[in-house]
Protein backbone atom coordinates (compact mmCIF):
# COMPACT_ATOMS: atom_id res chain seq x y z
CA UNK A 1 0.00 0.00 0.00
CA UNK A 2 2.79 2.39 0.14
CA UNK A 3 2.75 2.53 -3.78
CA UNK A 4 -0.71 4.03 -3.20
CA UNK A 5 0.53 6.20 -0.78
CA UNK A 6 3.23 7.40 -2.66
CA UNK A 7 1.37 7.95 -5.65
CA UNK A 8 -1.39 9.77 -4.04
CA UNK A 9 0.66 11.88 -2.28
CA UNK A 10 2.54 13.07 -5.51
CA UNK A 11 -0.73 13.97 -7.26
CA UNK A 12 -1.38 16.19 -3.98
CA UNK A 13 1.95 18.12 -4.55
CA UNK A 14 1.40 18.27 -8.26
CA UNK A 15 -2.40 19.60 -6.77
CA UNK A 16 -0.45 22.13 -4.73
CA UNK A 17 2.16 23.10 -7.20
CA UNK A 18 -0.11 23.68 -9.87
CA UNK A 19 -2.04 26.13 -8.07
CA UNK A 20 0.88 28.21 -6.92
CA UNK A 21 2.79 31.02 -9.28
CA UNK A 22 5.11 29.10 -11.65
CA UNK A 23 8.40 29.38 -12.95
CA UNK A 24 10.19 27.11 -15.53
CA UNK A 25 11.96 24.89 -12.63
CA UNK A 26 8.37 24.48 -11.56
CA UNK A 27 6.80 23.39 -14.64
CA UNK A 28 9.76 20.77 -14.63
CA UNK A 29 8.43 19.35 -10.75
CA UNK A 30 5.02 19.21 -11.79
CA UNK A 31 6.33 16.97 -15.04
CA UNK A 32 8.75 15.07 -12.32
CA UNK A 33 5.82 14.80 -9.92
CA UNK A 34 3.34 13.22 -12.52
CA UNK A 35 6.50 10.74 -13.71
CA UNK A 36 6.41 9.73 -10.09
CA UNK A 37 3.06 9.33 -9.89
CA UNK A 38 2.63 7.19 -13.14
CA UNK A 39 5.65 5.06 -12.07
CA UNK A 40 4.27 4.35 -8.82
CA UNK A 41 0.95 3.47 -10.12
CA UNK A 42 1.65 1.39 -13.46
CA UNK A 43 4.27 -0.62 -10.53
CA UNK A 44 1.16 -1.30 -8.38
CA UNK A 45 -1.08 -2.37 -11.08
CA UNK A 46 1.39 -3.76 -14.05
CA UNK A 47 0.64 -6.96 -12.58
CA UNK A 48 -2.53 -7.04 -13.66
CA UNK A 49 -2.36 -6.16 -17.38
CA UNK A 50 0.21 -6.42 -19.72
CA UNK A 51 -0.42 -3.39 -21.33
CA UNK A 52 0.90 -1.48 -18.03
CA UNK A 53 3.87 -4.07 -17.49
CA UNK A 54 4.87 -2.00 -20.92
CA UNK A 55 4.47 1.42 -20.10
CA UNK A 56 6.04 1.05 -17.01
CA UNK A 57 9.57 0.14 -17.87
CA UNK A 58 10.63 3.98 -19.41
CA UNK A 59 9.24 5.76 -15.84
CA UNK A 60 12.95 4.30 -14.45
CA UNK A 61 14.99 5.76 -17.08
CA UNK A 62 12.96 9.48 -16.57
CA UNK A 63 13.88 10.22 -13.25
CA UNK A 64 17.52 11.20 -13.48
CA UNK A 65 17.10 13.03 -16.37
CA UNK A 66 14.56 15.27 -14.62
CA UNK A 67 16.61 15.46 -12.06
CA UNK A 68 19.28 17.21 -13.08
CA UNK A 69 16.83 19.64 -15.51
CA UNK A 70 15.58 20.52 -12.52
CA UNK A 71 18.76 21.06 -10.84
CA UNK A 72 19.90 23.25 -13.69
CA UNK A 73 16.86 25.42 -13.77
CA UNK A 74 16.34 26.01 -10.17
CA UNK A 75 20.49 27.25 -10.29
CA UNK A 76 19.90 28.99 -13.31
CA UNK A 77 23.16 27.08 -14.51
CA UNK A 78 23.45 26.51 -18.17
CA UNK A 79 25.23 23.50 -19.22
CA UNK A 80 26.87 21.57 -22.07
CA UNK A 81 24.06 19.67 -24.61
CA UNK A 82 26.08 16.83 -24.97
CA UNK A 83 25.48 16.35 -21.04
CA UNK A 84 21.58 15.98 -21.76
CA UNK A 85 22.23 13.91 -25.12
CA UNK A 86 24.35 11.36 -21.99
CA UNK A 87 21.17 11.47 -19.78
CA UNK A 88 19.10 11.07 -22.09
CA UNK A 89 20.36 8.49 -24.50
CA UNK A 90 19.40 5.11 -22.01
CA UNK A 91 15.35 6.26 -22.18
CA UNK A 92 16.38 6.81 -26.04
CA UNK A 93 17.74 3.85 -26.48
CA UNK A 94 15.05 2.10 -24.40
CA UNK A 95 12.44 3.23 -26.70
CA UNK A 96 14.05 1.63 -29.31
CA UNK A 97 14.43 -1.79 -27.81
CA UNK A 98 11.20 -1.81 -26.78
CA UNK A 99 9.88 -1.07 -30.32
CA UNK A 100 12.26 -3.68 -31.33
CA UNK A 101 10.81 -5.97 -28.91
CA UNK A 102 7.04 -5.14 -29.91
CA UNK A 103 7.63 -5.09 -33.91
CA UNK A 104 9.11 -9.24 -33.55
CA UNK A 105 6.76 -10.12 -30.57
CA UNK A 106 9.19 -10.94 -28.06
CA UNK A 107 6.39 -10.03 -25.59
CA UNK A 108 8.12 -12.28 -22.74
CA UNK A 109 11.58 -10.15 -22.55
CA UNK A 110 9.63 -7.08 -21.70
CA UNK A 111 7.76 -8.96 -19.02
CA UNK A 112 11.27 -10.29 -17.45
CA UNK A 113 13.09 -7.22 -18.19
CA UNK A 114 14.14 -6.71 -14.21
CA UNK A 115 15.21 -10.90 -14.56
CA UNK A 116 18.74 -12.62 -15.50
CA UNK A 117 18.18 -12.21 -19.48
CA UNK A 118 20.20 -10.37 -21.53
CA UNK A 119 17.67 -7.42 -22.33
CA UNK A 120 16.99 -7.27 -18.23
CA UNK A 121 21.11 -7.03 -17.53
CA UNK A 122 20.98 -4.01 -20.16
CA UNK A 123 18.08 -2.37 -18.82
CA UNK A 124 19.56 -2.80 -15.41
CA UNK A 125 22.89 -1.48 -16.18
CA UNK A 126 21.14 1.03 -17.68
CA UNK A 127 18.96 1.86 -15.05
CA UNK A 128 22.01 2.45 -12.97
CA UNK A 129 23.97 4.77 -15.29
CA UNK A 130 21.30 7.19 -15.72
CA UNK A 131 20.22 7.13 -11.74
CA UNK A 132 24.11 7.77 -10.51
CA UNK A 133 25.42 9.81 -13.38
CA UNK A 134 22.03 12.48 -13.03
CA UNK A 135 22.91 12.58 -9.33
CA UNK A 136 26.56 13.03 -10.06
CA UNK A 137 26.15 16.28 -12.80
CA UNK A 138 23.54 17.38 -10.24
CA UNK A 139 25.77 17.55 -7.49
CA UNK A 140 28.52 19.01 -10.40
CA UNK A 141 26.26 21.73 -10.40
CA UNK A 142 25.54 22.49 -7.23
CA UNK A 143 29.35 22.94 -6.35
CA UNK A 144 29.98 25.46 -9.53
CA UNK A 145 27.05 27.29 -7.72
CA UNK A 146 28.18 27.38 -4.46
CA UNK A 147 31.79 28.64 -6.03
CA UNK A 148 30.02 31.82 -6.82
CA UNK A 149 30.86 34.64 -4.73
CA UNK A 150 27.68 36.05 -3.06
CA UNK A 151 24.81 33.85 -1.37
CA UNK A 152 21.73 34.38 0.78
CA UNK A 153 19.21 32.60 3.08
CA UNK A 154 17.13 32.27 -0.19
CA UNK A 155 20.12 30.07 -2.07
CA UNK A 156 20.92 28.18 0.99
CA UNK A 157 17.30 27.62 1.25
CA UNK A 158 17.74 26.42 -2.52
CA UNK A 159 20.71 24.45 -2.13
CA UNK A 160 18.79 22.16 0.84
CA UNK A 161 15.69 21.23 -1.07
CA UNK A 162 18.01 20.56 -4.08
CA UNK A 163 20.86 17.96 -1.55
CA UNK A 164 17.07 16.79 -0.36
CA UNK A 165 16.32 15.62 -4.04
CA UNK A 166 19.55 14.75 -5.05
CA UNK A 167 20.20 12.68 -1.54
CA UNK A 168 16.54 11.03 -2.17
CA UNK A 169 17.48 9.81 -5.50
CA UNK A 170 21.02 8.86 -5.15
CA UNK A 171 19.46 6.55 -1.95
CA UNK A 172 16.97 5.17 -4.38
CA UNK A 173 19.38 4.29 -6.96
CA UNK A 174 21.60 2.48 -4.38
CA UNK A 175 18.57 -0.01 -3.39
CA UNK A 176 18.61 -1.00 -7.09
CA UNK A 177 21.97 -2.77 -6.72
CA UNK A 178 20.06 -5.04 -4.54
CA UNK A 179 18.09 -6.09 -7.69
CA UNK A 180 14.62 -6.59 -6.10
CA UNK A 181 12.20 -3.94 -7.63
CA UNK A 182 9.71 -3.89 -4.94
CA UNK A 183 12.40 -2.95 -2.27
CA UNK A 184 13.95 -0.26 -5.16
CA UNK A 185 9.76 1.11 -5.39
CA UNK A 186 9.25 1.55 -1.99
CA UNK A 187 12.51 3.56 -1.50
CA UNK A 188 10.91 5.50 -4.39
CA UNK A 189 7.40 6.22 -2.42
CA UNK A 190 9.05 6.93 0.57
CA UNK A 191 11.22 9.40 -1.24
CA UNK A 192 8.03 11.05 -2.19
CA UNK A 193 6.78 10.90 1.49
CA UNK A 194 10.10 12.87 2.36
CA UNK A 195 9.39 15.49 -0.23
CA UNK A 196 6.26 15.77 0.96
CA UNK A 197 7.41 16.33 4.72
CA UNK A 198 9.97 18.59 3.68
CA UNK A 199 8.36 20.38 1.23
CA UNK A 200 5.50 21.37 3.57
CA UNK A 201 6.83 21.82 6.94
CA UNK A 202 10.71 21.82 7.23
CA UNK A 203 10.62 24.26 4.42
CA UNK A 204 7.47 25.30 3.10
CA UNK A 205 8.08 25.09 -0.79
CA UNK A 206 5.18 24.19 -2.41
CA UNK A 207 3.53 26.60 0.17
CA UNK A 208 6.22 29.22 -0.40
CA UNK A 209 4.39 32.79 -1.21
CA UNK A 210 4.93 34.22 -4.57
CA UNK A 211 4.32 37.87 -2.87
CA UNK A 212 8.30 38.88 -2.90
CA UNK A 213 7.91 41.22 -5.48
CA UNK A 214 4.26 41.41 -5.38
CA UNK A 215 4.71 45.51 -4.76
CA UNK A 216 7.09 46.67 -7.10
CA UNK A 217 4.93 47.88 -9.42
CA UNK A 218 1.92 49.48 -8.11
CA UNK A 219 3.05 52.67 -8.64
CA UNK A 220 3.68 55.77 -5.71
CA UNK A 221 1.01 55.18 -3.58
CA UNK A 222 2.68 55.53 -0.94
CA UNK A 223 3.33 59.31 -2.15
CA UNK A 224 -0.32 60.09 -1.69
CA UNK A 225 -0.09 59.53 2.06
CA UNK A 226 2.69 61.16 2.73
CA UNK A 227 0.66 64.65 3.11
CA UNK A 228 -1.25 63.23 6.07
CA UNK A 229 2.20 62.12 7.83
CA UNK A 230 4.12 64.19 10.61
CA UNK A 231 7.53 63.39 11.48
CA UNK A 232 10.21 65.26 13.22
CA UNK A 233 13.43 65.96 11.76
CA UNK A 234 15.64 64.03 14.46
CA UNK A 235 13.25 60.42 13.88
CA UNK A 236 13.66 61.18 9.86
CA UNK A 237 17.06 61.26 9.88
CA UNK A 238 17.19 58.08 12.58
CA UNK A 239 14.96 56.56 10.30
CA UNK A 240 17.26 57.19 6.76
CA UNK A 241 20.02 55.93 8.89
CA UNK A 242 18.85 53.15 9.93
CA UNK A 243 18.13 52.21 6.39
CA UNK A 244 21.14 53.27 5.10
CA UNK A 245 22.95 50.48 7.48
CA UNK A 246 20.79 47.69 6.52
CA UNK A 247 21.84 48.55 2.88
CA UNK A 248 24.93 48.47 3.41
CA UNK A 249 25.13 45.42 4.99
CA UNK A 250 22.96 44.42 1.50
CA UNK A 251 19.67 42.61 3.63
CA UNK A 252 18.10 43.96 0.08
CA UNK A 253 19.31 41.29 -1.46
CA UNK A 254 16.60 39.00 0.37
CA UNK A 255 12.91 38.60 -1.24
CA UNK A 256 11.93 39.35 2.15
CA UNK A 257 13.26 42.68 2.59
CA UNK A 258 9.70 44.12 1.82
CA UNK A 259 8.92 47.40 3.13
CA UNK A 260 6.78 45.85 6.12
CA UNK A 261 9.78 44.06 6.87
CA UNK A 262 12.49 46.49 6.71
CA UNK A 263 9.92 48.77 8.65
CA UNK A 264 9.66 46.43 11.84
CA UNK A 265 13.33 45.84 11.60
CA UNK A 266 14.08 50.01 12.25
CA UNK A 267 11.61 49.76 14.93
CA UNK A 268 8.64 52.68 12.81
CA UNK A 269 5.99 51.53 10.67
CA UNK A 270 5.47 51.51 6.99
CA UNK A 271 3.66 55.23 6.67
CA UNK A 272 6.72 56.52 8.20
CA UNK A 273 8.95 54.92 6.27
CA UNK A 274 7.20 55.45 2.75
CA UNK A 275 6.94 59.33 3.58
CA UNK A 276 10.78 59.12 4.21
CA UNK A 277 12.02 57.50 1.21
CA UNK A 278 9.65 59.22 -0.81
CA UNK A 279 11.13 62.64 0.73
CA UNK A 280 14.43 62.12 0.54
CA UNK A 281 14.90 59.61 -2.21
CA UNK A 282 11.90 61.33 -4.30
CA UNK A 283 10.52 57.65 -5.06
CA UNK A 284 8.79 55.06 -3.83
CA UNK A 285 9.96 52.46 -1.80
CA UNK A 286 9.39 49.94 -4.30
CA UNK A 287 11.02 51.82 -6.85
CA UNK A 288 14.07 52.81 -4.44
CA UNK A 289 14.35 48.82 -3.38
CA UNK A 290 14.60 48.07 -6.98
CA UNK A 291 17.49 50.81 -7.97
CA UNK A 292 19.39 49.03 -5.09
CA UNK A 293 19.19 45.51 -6.46
CA UNK A 294 19.69 46.59 -10.21
CA UNK A 295 22.95 48.69 -9.10
CA UNK A 296 24.34 45.75 -7.10
CA UNK A 297 23.65 43.18 -10.45
CA UNK A 298 25.56 45.71 -12.64
CA UNK A 299 28.34 46.34 -10.50
CA UNK A 300 28.55 42.56 -10.46
CA UNK A 301 27.97 42.15 -13.93
CA UNK A 302 31.39 44.87 -14.57
CA UNK A 303 32.98 43.18 -11.62
CA UNK A 304 32.44 39.30 -11.56
CA UNK A 305 32.95 36.88 -14.61
CA UNK A 306 31.38 34.60 -13.21
CA UNK A 307 27.86 36.55 -13.10
CA UNK A 308 28.08 37.33 -16.10
CA UNK A 309 27.89 33.45 -16.89
CA UNK A 310 24.35 33.58 -15.48
CA UNK A 311 21.11 32.96 -17.02
CA UNK A 312 18.80 35.83 -16.44
CA UNK A 313 16.71 34.20 -13.84
CA UNK A 314 19.52 33.19 -11.76
CA UNK A 315 20.66 37.00 -12.16
CA UNK A 316 17.24 37.74 -10.50
CA UNK A 317 17.23 35.46 -8.06
CA UNK A 318 20.89 36.83 -7.26
CA UNK A 319 19.64 40.25 -5.81
CA UNK A 320 16.14 39.08 -4.43
CA UNK A 321 13.62 39.09 -7.55
CA UNK A 322 11.37 35.73 -7.84
CA UNK A 323 10.56 36.92 -11.11
CA UNK A 324 12.83 37.12 -14.21
CA UNK A 325 10.23 38.65 -15.92
CA UNK A 326 9.18 41.22 -13.89
CA UNK A 327 13.77 41.86 -13.31
CA UNK A 328 14.02 42.39 -16.66
CA UNK A 329 11.57 45.03 -17.31
CA UNK A 330 13.04 46.97 -14.75
CA UNK A 331 16.32 46.54 -15.33
CA UNK A 332 15.72 47.90 -19.05
CA UNK A 333 13.77 50.91 -17.40
CA UNK A 334 16.82 51.78 -15.54
CA UNK A 335 19.90 50.87 -18.08
CA UNK A 336 17.72 51.15 -21.40
CA UNK A 337 19.13 47.42 -21.87
CA UNK A 338 17.80 43.80 -21.49
CA UNK A 339 20.33 41.74 -18.75
CA UNK A 340 21.16 39.84 -21.82
CA UNK A 341 22.13 42.85 -23.71
CA UNK A 342 23.71 44.68 -20.99
CA UNK A 343 26.26 41.23 -20.10
CA UNK A 344 26.72 41.82 -23.78
CA UNK A 345 28.15 44.95 -23.96
CA UNK A 346 29.90 44.28 -21.16
CA UNK A 347 31.97 41.63 -22.27
CA UNK A 348 32.29 43.54 -25.51
CA UNK A 349 33.98 46.15 -23.57
CA UNK A 350 36.32 44.28 -21.68
CA UNK A 351 37.82 42.60 -24.75
CA UNK A 352 38.58 46.02 -26.24
CA UNK A 353 40.63 46.90 -23.37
Amino acid sequence: MIYILGSFLSLFLLFILWHKQKTKSDYILIIWLLVLTLDLFLYYFKKYNFFLNVLNVPFPLLHGPLLFLYTRSMLGISSKKIVLLLLFLPLIICFLGLSYLLVVEKLDEILFLNKTTSWGVVYFVFVLLSGFSSVGYSLRLISKYKSFQFSSNTQQNKLKWLRLLIFGIGITWCSILLNVSEITVAFLAVFVIALGYYGLVMTPYFLESQIGNSNFYRGNNASRKTDSVLLSKENENEIIQKLQQLTEKKLFLSPNFTQQFVAKKIKTNTAYLSYVVNKYYEQSFSSYLNDLRIKFIIDQIESNPKFREYTTQAIAESAGFKNADSFTISFKKKTGLTPFQYITETKAKIRKD
